[in-house]
């Protein structure tokens, strides 16, 4: 069975046109919790991307008053298509420092896929291979480390009764005193 980004990708990215204003740009981040915004024209056409860091950069400076997210947004993005193969993608997010990715269609933003999205993939393929993954049991440790928390508890236990007698001992001693 072949994936395609089309299983992967969120279909429902936020958008604003590039007239759009770096406080209404500020607000629809506050508004949608997203690392970033795709700037589109009035047909859906990716223009360029308005990542959450510019944003913050242009309000600290205070370059951003005034200013529209066309001014600050990347157009240099890479893109790929609903059709992609999802294991294609998987690569580009490996070879890139990139970590999200519009995917278009004729030109028109679709969607969007994470690198999140592709390792979510990748977990449950691995699931499916191998169905033991699926058990909640504990997590296995290394004979190593077993050995070392036998060790750790057998010396506890060898200490706690090593001040018994020694206790014991005292008391003895303070019992024969007072016998005398």
């Amino acid at each position: 069975m072949r994936m395609t980004v089309a299983d992967l990708m969120c279909e429902m990215p936020v958008t604003v046109g590039p007239e759009c204003t770096t406080d209404e740009a500020l607000e629809a981040f506050y508004e949608h919790e997203t690392p970033e915004l795709y700037v589109v024209d009035e047909s859906g056409f990716l223009l360029g991307v308005l990542p959450d860091y510019e944003l913050l950069k242009a309000q600290l400076s205070g370059e951003s008053k005034g200013a529209c997210v066309e001014q600050l947004m990347s157009t240099s993005v890479p893109v790929c298509r609903s059709s992609s193969d999802a294991a294609g993608v998987a690569r580009a997010f490996r070879d890139s420092q990139c970590n999200r990715m519009p995917v278009v269609q004729a030109g028109r933003l679709v969607g969007v896929v994470t690198r999140a999205d592709v390792l979510r993939l990748m977990a449950v393929l691995r699931r499916i291979e191998m169905p033991s993954i699926q058990t909640k049991s504990e997590p296995k440790r290394p004979k190593h480390l077993d050995a070392a928390k036998s060790g750790t508890a057998r010396n506890a236990r060898a200490k706690t009764v090593s001040r018994k007698a020694a206790t014991g001992r005292s008391r003895s001693k303070t019992a024969a005193r007072s016998a005398r």
